[in-house]
């Protein structure tokens, strides 16, 4: 015959193990029911940042054109104003290897099937060239742009006085603007919480969103959102950078 303390132990060990079972069940479907009504309390906000930079770079194009019949007359005539425009920046106080001169365009009018018939032969040829600054001397070049009416005095026709200033050092400020505008998204969701009478867990997503630089009294106008656009920068010296972050956090009571 069995022995009926053993059929005794038996039957207890597998209640135990029958009830460990049912509790970790429990535990496993309460723990479910949590995290799934944990995760339909979210809040969505977007937090943002902006800093007042400088423009580190400027790019400044200088173009100038000359009308004639000769292109040998031309060529020399566009070689001298190369020249004139070249000292007059160096003048400035611009280096050498700052500016840069780009090839040149000639147009034949009498190549033209749609040209005017009132064209006349010293009319036939336009030479255009354009002269490139680039320098790191922002305030040099903006201060420069306003002062080539000097040129014109010598005869030149300029055609294009356009300079970009960029700011280039993005990744510098990245890192410290994007904190700022997580704490802001973190300060939008801690109100949201204590008006719903909750309190801001951890985050459920992020979202980045896109740098923008813009004209430091236009950027507002110019920010893209998240729609993937990044804008041009406006061509002043002083520029505003912005960015957007969406961020979702859950609420816990």
């Amino acid at each position: 015959m069995p022995d009926n303390s053993n059929i005794r132990a038996s039957a207890f060990i597998l209640g135990l193990l029958v009830a460990a079972g049912l509790a970790l069940a429990g535990y496993f479907v309460s723990n479910t029911i949590y995290n799934g009504k944990l995760a339909s309390n979210t809040v969505t906000v977007k937090g943002f940042a902006e800093q007042d930079v400088k423009a580190d770079l400027a790019l400044w194009q200088i173009s100038y054109s000359i009308t004639g019949g000769n292109l040998a007359s031309l060529y020399n005539q566009s070689s001298a104003s190369e020249k004139t425009i070249t000292s007059f920046l160096v003048q400035k106080g611009f280096k050498a290897d700052e500016v840069k001169s780009g090839p040149l365009e000639v147009n034949d009018l009498m190549a033209n099937q749609y040209r005017s018939n009132t064209i006349t032969p010293d009319q036939r040829y336009i030479i255009k060239k354009t002269i490139t600054v680039r320098s790191t001397n922002v305030t040099l070049v903006d201060a420069t742009t306003n002062t080539l009416n000097d040129l014109t005095q010598q005869g030149i026709v300029l055609t294009s006085n356009s300079a970009d200033f960029q700011f280039t050092k993005l990744n510098d400020i990245k890192a410290p603007m994007l904190r700022a505008a997580t704490q802001n998204a973190r300060d939008a969701a801690q109100q949201f919480a204590n008006d719903a009478g909750s309190r801001v867990g951890s985050i459920q997503s992020a979202n980045q969103g896109f740098f923008s630089v813009g004209s430091r009294d236009s950027a507002a106008a110019q920010t893209s959102g998240e729609g993937g656009y990044t804008p041009p920068q406006a061509s002043t010296i002083d520029k505003k950078v912005r960015v957007v972050v969406t961020l979702t956090y859950y609420l816990e009571r």
